[in-house]
């Protein structure tokens, strides 16, 4: 059998962090793949009964006290809580909910139950992984236990880099993670939920080197001073915004998009909206010049096409990427005069503006790939022969 040396061979397992199913693979060829493999097959937590039985014994005491057998027949071979990188809470609860109702657990205990399994497995985290990369806090109605209190939380999340919380979790959280965290997180995922933590615009102030922000507003009744004080303390240090607006989300509390104007650095600015009405105050943001725009995405829904014109008029001659599945004639026009160095674009073209489709592949000379909506209504001989003709090197996505 081929002998790889342990840094070849590692550099080749790391490609397939992603690949699950072949990195258990790796685990099985012999014990060298096995010791290499299982410290990147194990960044996420993959069995919760194997991370249980590596508690420690006092662990193992509390929970066996509230009636969960532990089976001690096997001594873990590795210590899988060191390899763990990436802790998304939910999976975990749900994880220990299936455990429990498999050792007949009654349903009335369940979450107190959860509750015991759920710290004694923080506590282990905490002092057993040495530095996690990602967290995923989202709140459910078990995520009380502030576990950035335990024992070598400060170890474990202080090169914290990609955080996802909801905004309601209890303060203790936010503040714990402002004193770790201030120059590792530079990814933040924020669910906007009824009530904002007051710890939250703690963090989000303390961070020193954030650079990519998500906001997900989809509840009814936030507070617009909550709102307010919150983005207020958003830092001009990012590059990438995405906002999601649901239906259901109160448009009289709304974030309103004019504080977009502080981010004068970004690069990728992107909407996910479910109704044009939710763009309210982008009448102002279509003055805005963003000196740094590459990448501009309406996902859904887009601003009114006045406004959106605008706005490629002040921003559109240095985006490389537009999304957008407005099939309004005079926005594909604007792309045509105010776009000329795209590389990526997806639109939304009718069957009878294949002659817009020419100009724009003439007008934009860099174009790398175009992906265009509507298809079941082309004539796709037609348009392939069209952008053959233009370019024979453009990615066509239909």
């Amino acid at each position: 059998m081929l002998q790889f040396p342990i840094d070849c061979l590692n550099d080749i397992i790391e490609y397939l962090e992603d690949e699950s199913n072949t990195l258990y693979s790796c685990l099985l060829v012999n014990r060298s793949w096995c010791k290499i493999s299982v410290r990147i097959y194990w960044r996420y937590i993959r069995n919760l009964s194997t991370l249980i039985a590596c508690l420690p014994n006092d662990s193992k005491e509390i929970l066996y006290n509230n009636g969960i057998s532990i089976s001690t027949s096997k001594t873990p071979v590795f210590n899988y809580a060191s390899f763990c990188k990436y802790l998304e809470v939910r999976k975990v609860i749900k994880d220990i909910e299936h455990f429990l109702r498999i050792q007949d657990i009654s349903v009335q205990n369940l979450n107190d139950i959860t509750i015991i399994v759920l710290q004694e497995i923080f506590k282990l985290l905490m002092c057993q992984t040495s530095s996690l990369r990602e967290l995923r806090y989202t709140l459910t109605n078990l995520t009380s236990i502030t576990f950035t209190s335990y024992p070598g939380a400060r170890e474990c999340l202080k090169n914290l880099s990609t955080l996802s919380c909801s905004s309601n979790i209890h303060p203790e959280f936010f503040y714990k993670l402002s004193k770790i965290c201030q120059t590792s997180i530079h990814t933040l995922s924020i669910i906007l939920n009824e009530l904002i933590s007051n710890g939250l615009a703690d963090l989000i102030s303390s961070l020193q080197n954030l650079r990519h922000l998500k906001v997900y507003q989809h509840k009814y009744g936030v507070d617009l001073t909550d709102i307010n004080t919150l983005i207020s303390k958003f830092p001009n240090s990012l590059i990438t915004f995405s906002i999601y607006r649901g239906m259901e989300c109160f448009f009289k509390a709304v974030i309103p998009l004019s504080f977009i104007a502080r981010f004068t650095n970004l690069q990728e600015l992107v909407f996910i909206f479910s109704s044009n009405e939710s763009y309210e105050g982008f009448n102002k943001l279509q003055y805005v010049v963003f000196p740094q725009l590459q990448n501009l995405k309406f996902y859904v829904e887009c601003p009114e096409n006045e406004l959106l014109i605008k706005f490629l008029e002040n921003n559109g001659k240095k985006l490389k990427e537009f999304y957008v599945k407005s099939n309004d004639n005079s926005l594909n026009l604007a792309i045509i005069k105010f776009c000329p160095n795209l590389r990526n674009l997806t639109i939304r073209i009718e069957d009878n503006e294949l002659e817009i489709l020419e100009t724009i592949l003439i007008s934009c000379k860099y174009l790398e790939s175009i992906r265009i909506f509507g298809y079941k209504y082309y004539n796709k001989k037609g348009l392939t022969e069209i952008i053959m003709k233009y370019s024979s090197n453009i990615k066509l996505f239909l």
